[in-house]
């Protein structure tokens, strides 16, 4: 049966889609300690009542993305999208009082990230908090990853919105299309030809990034053959003498680095994630200003993001007698065009890329150039294409092995580090202005620690998420970011 066509189950007369392998991967990823779920926050400063967020969600989400009233079903070993018989607004959508400030508002939500989605329904909830102090109503939103990227569910969100004044749109830069989108196809197909190999995985996938070479020279395909059997003596030396532009050399020296790289630096925050969690947000970050900084510095919006990052997890974990030089971050990359009209399905299509983060930088400038470098050399290299591959390989791959495969890459990073652009200007939801919003990204294997970056009508937010017993504060990690940002 086709991936992408829906049929009617001859024995219940439901609606049974299959579920593509690469978002079968987020089901499989599930822990009791890390769900795979995608959070968000969106608050108002007037209420918004239940009954007109109904309406938008039929008119705009059930109806036009059906995958929302469908629940995740195995047959026979085979995973399907598959109508939910009960299907009913009222078990997604409630209204939750909670008389209290801010911090009883965080609170509340790092419970929620530990409560697990019921199987028997869709994987999605809104709560529509009400009684905190400062404002009107919060909607947190909680949606399985194996339902979309997290791009595209900020997409997805966004388009349940109006403009506030007829001219507020989702910027065409929603998320970081990969220049190699076309190249998409060929990563699943390099996953699906190793997934036949798996007891050979490590090999195999050093000669993944060698295939994707060929194209390019057939001498560096003989050189990386070596390599393949060397890596570790000529990774440093190649990105020594090669360029940030060579694409095949940065390809192999990042792939290289990340199959034969330990699990994350040992630092405070190591150890066994708990099923606890907590969280926090910083505030009060002005998009413009961070555009002046990175033309001062001759840098990106996200150069300067990551920089201001980096020196609040620097005074973070100074602070903590634990400072080291440098952490590794999973950063997701879109490997398709960015498309306005969302389709019906929408579905996972990004890769999770490796960037190492340097801690205790000097200046602004400096902090700035070493992101600018690091970030280059990433979208210099088709890296994106290849992990792709490597996560289709997991989803194809038995589920014992995909677990362990799993663990093997996200314990290589402390966490996921994102950073999506929203609508330039205000808009509206259910005809109520949109105060601000941020989001949190999930965390897997023993990813003590997520960061997630939004933009919205010009304001900055920043969304830290942590284990409770690893990350107890993450209240200090945005206060340090605020300060760093101020400092800047």
């Amino acid at each position: 049966m086709s991936t992408t066509t829906a049929a009617r189950n001859p024995e219940e007369g439901r609606v049974r889609k299959p579920i593509p392998p690469s978002d079968q991967t987020w089901l499989h990823m599930d822990r009791p300690n890390n769900l795979m779920h995608v959070r968000s926050l969106m608050w108002f400063d007037e209420p918004v009542g239940p009954d007109a967020v109904r309406r938008v969600l039929e008119e705009r989400l059930i109806a036009r993305h059906p995958v929302f009233r469908r629940r995740a079903v195995e047959h026979d070993g085979e995973w399907y999208w598959e109508d939910d018989p009960d299907f009913d607004l009222d078990n997604h959508v409630r209204v939750v009082g909670l008389e209290g400030d801010e911090e009883d508002l965080r609170t509340w939500i790092g419970e929620q990230f530990a409560v697990p989605f019921d199987p028997d329904r869709p994987l999605w909830t809104i709560d529509l908090v009400e009684g905190i102090d400062g404002y009107g109503t919060v909607m947190f939103t909680r949606l399985h990853h194996a339902l979309a990227d997290g791009i595209r569910l900020v997409q997805l969100m966004f388009s349940l919105c109006d403009p506030a004044d007829g001219s507020a749109q989702l910027p065409v830069s929603v998320g970081r299309a990969h220049r190699s989108a076309g190249l998409l196809a060929t990563g699943a197909a390099l996953g699906r030809r190793g997934a036949g190999d798996a007891g050979d995985l490590v090999l195999g996938a050093l000669k993944v990034p060698l295939r994707v070479a060929a194209t390019l020279s057939p001498r560096l395909v003989r050189e990386g053959l070596g390599l393949a059997r060397h890596p570790l003596r000529v990774i440093d030396a190649m990105e020594a003498i090669t360029s940030r532009e060579n694409q095949s050399v940065n390809t192999i020296a990042e792939v290289s680095r990340i199959l034969t790289a330990p699990p994350s630096t040992r630092t405070a925050w190591s150890g066994t994630p708990g099923v606890e969690k907590v969280v926090s947000w910083a505030r009060g970050i002005d998009l413009a200003r961070v555009k002046e900084i990175g033309r001062a510095t001759d840098g990106t919006v996200n150069d300067v993001l990551l920089a201001v990052v980096s020196h609040a997890l620097t005074r973070y974990l100074d602070e903590k007698d634990a400072l080291v030089d440098e952490i590794a971050w999973l950063v997701p990359v879109s490997l398709v065009p960015f498309d306005a009209d969302l389709p019906e399905d929408l579905g996972n299509h990004f890769s999770l890329v490796f960037l190492p983060m340097p801690l205790g930088l000097g200046s602004t400038r400096e902090a700035v150039a070493a992101m600018k470098e690091r970030m280059l050399r990433i979208k210099h290299s088709v890296e994106p294409v290849i992990t792709f591959g490597v996560q289709w390989m997991i989803a194809e791959s038995p589920r014992a092995l995909a677990v362990r495969l799993t663990e093997f890459f996200a314990n290589k990073g402390v966490g996921v580090l994102t950073n999506v652009p929203g609508p330039r200007e205000q808009v509206t939801f259910a005809g109520v202005p949109v105060a601000g919003t941020l989001g949190w990204v999930p965390m897997s294997g023993h990813q003590p620690l997520g960061i997630a970056i939004f933009s919205y009508d010009g304001e900055v937010t920043i969304g830290v998420a942590g284990d409770a017993g690893l990350v107890p504060d993450p209240d200090r990690i945005a206060e340090l970011i605020e300060q760093e940002y101020a400092a800047m």
